[in-house]
C-alpha cells in the first residue's frame, strides 16, 4: 500500500489510467454504475449525495458529477497524492464535493463525514486491501447510508476454483478477439498458477465473488446481488435496510 503514498507512482498511475484508451467492457461497467446510482436515487426518492470509497484522483467523481444532475459527492482515499490530484481535478465542481482521508484497513463511520448518503460506490479500489479491510469498509458504508440507500461495488474478483480456470481463460480470449477489448486482460496468465502469480506481483488482494456477497450481507445490507459479471470483473449492488 505504501506505493500509493509515493507522488511519482500515484502520478504515473493516474496518467496511465486517464490517457490510455480503456476497454469497452470497463467503460460499460462504469456507465452502468453511474446509471444504477442515478436510477436508484430517483426510484427511492433519495438525494443523489454520493460517497466514494477509494476515490483516487477523482476520475470517476468528475464523470458522476457530470452525469447525475444535482448530485453532490464525498470522496475518501488513504493516499495524500491521490487526494491532491482529485482536489485539482474537481475544482470546477466547487460547492458540490468534499474530500477526506480514510484507510480501508482502519475505516470507521466517523471517517466518512457528510452523511447520510443516497448511494456509496467503490470502483477498482477495495481489491487493494486485506479481507478485514474490505469488511470494515462495507460496514462503514452501510452505517452512513440513508435507509434504502444503494451501495455499488465495481471491482476485480479472485478466482478460487483452479478447475474452472479454463472457463475464465475462454472469456479473456473471446474479449481479446474484439478490437474494442483487445489486450484488456492479456496479463492475467495462461494457467491458474500464472494468474495467481500475476495477481500477487501486482499486490492485488481481491476477494471472491461469493466472499464479497457474504461480507456485504454480514455488514447489514438487506438485499445483495451480483448484477454484471464478466470473467473476474463484477458489479455487485446492495441496499441498506429501510
Amino acid at each position: 500500500m505504501e506505493q500509493w503514498n509515493d507522488p511519482t507512482f500515484a502520478r504515473a498511475w493516474t496518467e496511465d489510467n486517464s490517457e490510455k484508451p480503456h476497454s469497452l467492457l470497463r467503460e460499460q461497467q462504469l456507465d452502468l454504475l453511474i446509471a444504477m446510482v442515478r436510477t436508484h436515487c430517483v426510484a427511492a426518492g433519495l438525494r443523489p449525495h454520493i460517497l466514494d470509497l477509494g476515490c483516487g484522483p477523482g476520475i470517476v467523481a468528475a464523470r458522476m458529477l457530470d452525469a447525475i444532475a444535482g448530485s453532490t459527492y464525498v470522496g475518501v482515499d488513504a493516499s495524500p497524492p491521490m487526494l491532491a490530484m482529485a482536489q485539482t481535478r474537481l475544482e470546477p465542481y466547487t460547492g458540490r464535493y468534499a474530500l477526506g482521508q480514510a484507510d480501508f484497513e482502519a475505516m470507521t463511520p466517523e471517517q466518512l463525514p457528510g452523511g447520510p448518503f443516497g448511494a456509496a460506490i467503490a470502483v477498482q479500489a477495495i481489491h487493494n486491501c486485506s479481507d478485514e479491510g474490505k469488511q470494515r469498509a462495507y460496514a462503514s458504508a452501510r452505517a452512513v447510508l440513508a435507509p434504502g440507500g444503494l451501495f455499488v461495488l465495481s471491482d476485480r474478483m479472485r478466482i478460487v476454483t483452479p478447475a474452472l480456470f479454463p472457463a475464465y481463460l475462454s472469456v479473456w480470449d473471446s474479449l481479446d478477439k474484439q478490437p474494442a477489448q483487445q489486450g484488456w486482460q492479456h496479463t492475467e496468465g495462461r494457467s491458474f498458477g500464472e494468474h495467481a502469480q500475476s495477481v500477487a506481483e501486482r499486490g492485488d488482494r481481491p476477494g471472491s465473488l461469493e466472499q464479497n456477497l457474504l461480507w456485504l450481507r454480514e455488514a447489514g445490507f438487506a438485499e445483495v446481488a451480483a448484477v454484471h459479471v464478466v470473467g473476474i470483473r463484477a458489479i455487485i449492488v446492495a441496499v441498506a435496510q429501510l
